[in-house]
């Protein structure tokens, strides 16, 4: 689906064309540019410590509904569908802030995260919570991955219950 216009009644109204380069680096008004599939980037970050929370995708309507709602909405492209954060886990992420970038194809939200402040379905804080280990005399054929979070903030188990894992293979 070819999504650089809006293409819903509703995205037509809300968000404005992109009519010049000068129009959408220096207007006043929101025209994001999502890709080919319909989707836009986006970064999260804990609106106190600005540590990464986590990065994701909206399509428009996440879009529109995170603006409207000051909850964070994201598209899953492994489960195929749109979600607010937090409404099976409570871990909802409250915006304090939405920035986009110069050329409008990429969004930025601060939140706060209600509960025990965590945003990984896995239990811990941050969804970024390995690093790659970039150590000399690091094997050259495997990439080891060092956790930076250590322990969970939370156990999914108790939060999620039965419900299947996002993570696709």
């Amino acid at each position: 689906m070819q999504s650089d216009n809006p293409t819903t009644p509703q995205e037509r109204t809300r968000f404005s064309r992109r009519t010049s380069v000068e129009q959408v680096e220096e207007g006043q008004f929101l025209a994001p540019k999502f890709d080919r599939n319909g989707f836009i980037p986006v970064v999260t970050t804990d609106a106190d410590t600005g540590e990464v929370l986590m990065v994701a995708t909206m399509d428009a309507e996440a879009l529109l509904r995170t603006v409207d709602t000051r909850q964070a909405h994201y598209w899953s492209r492994s489960r195929n569908v749109r979600w607010r954060k937090g409404a099976s886990s409570g871990l909802i992420q409250d915006v304090v802030e939405i920035r986009i970038d110069d050329d409008q194809d990429a969004v930025w939200l601060r939140v706060r995260v209600r509960g025990s402040g965590a945003s990984c379905h896995v239990g811990y804080r941050s969804c970024l919570y390995r690093s790659i280990k970039l150590d000399e005399g690091s094997p050259a054929n495997a990439i080891e991955l060092r956790f930076e979070e250590t322990e969970k903030t939370f156990d999914p188990g108790a939060v999620y219950g039965n419900a299947p894992n996002p993570t696709r293979l």
